[in-house]
């Protein structure tokens, strides 16, 4: 991202409707996998920004351990001020890192035009130990790229299929694979069609698309993705500005991860 918005990361991801909804999504599936497993986690955050995910985990009764990494300088003074166990490292860079862990995150990792997703993908896939737990979010949908995407140096939007075949090419199965932000959907591929006519379109934005909106707004921003997660566990939704992945690597030994 460009420095400007890992302040603001730094100032909006503990309230902000959007990354208060990924984070209960994250930690509902965590502590899933903690009662599946009767134990506590260890947890890895393999491109954990300013650490707002982190802090969450630090504080859940299901992760024994967290820790993470960044490769972002400005991004890990965050999470130093913050007293977080984070790491300097490229995701490319995770296949030789010390550990194994239950459960590996990605939030919005994948998208990063320094990032290349097949490397990146079997990087976080070595960090698992058999049987362990990947759960990777990403920006969806190419039709809804926008200026945004350009401000946080996102170059790519995922599709499902695509997603599913990084995750196999790593040696992962895949256990589900959702869109989620259906609600505002529309708004967004609307957005994204009037700037592709404005003058000018090209060029940045100044202002970051991260701003919190009147607190009666991101409220019911909340209450309407916490709906949506409980009637897409019903039926799927058909589109969405984000995906979530849900990967597991194999147990036993013929479990391999391509290098």
């Amino acid at each position: 991202m460009q420095e400007a918005e890992y302040h603001v990361l730094a100032e909006q991801e503990g309230g902000h409707w959007w990354y208060r909804s990924l984070r209960r999504r994250v930690l509902t599936r965590l502590r899933r996998e903690a009662r599946r497993r009767g134990h506590p986690l260890t947890v890895f955050d393999a491109g954990c920004g300013t650490g707002g995910l982190l802090q969450s985990l630090a504080r859940e009764g299901a992760v024994a351990q967290c820790s993470g990494c960044d490769a972002s300088p400005v991004a890990l003074q965050y999470c130093h001020q913050r007293g977080l166990p984070v790491r300097a490292a490229s995701v490319h860079d995770l296949v030789t890192w010390p550990e194994r862990f239950d459960l590996v995150l990605s939030m919005d990792v994948l998208y990063h035009q320094n990032v290349d997703p097949p490397r990146a993908m079997a990087a976080m896939a070595t960090l698992l130990q058999p049987g362990g737990l990947l759960l990777l979010n990403v920006a969806a949908m190419p039709c809804l790229a926008r200026r945004h995407d350009r401000r946080v140096l996102g170059a790519r939007r995922f599709r499902p299929g695509e997603l599913r075949q990084l995750a196999g090419a790593a040696g992962l199965v895949v256990e589900d694979l959702r869109y989620w932000n259906s609600w505002l959907m529309p708004l967004l591929w609307l957005q994204a069609r009037l700037e592709q006519g404005e003058q000018g379109a090209s060029g940045e934005p100044s202002d970051s698309a991260v701003q919190p909106p009147p607190a009666w707004l991101n409220r019911l921003l909340v209450a309407l993705l916490e709906l949506e997660e409980r009637l897409s566990r019903l039926l799927p939704l058909p589109w969405g500005s984000s995906l979530l992945l849900q990967a597991r690597r194999p147990a036993g030994p013929r479990a391999s991860i391509p290098a």
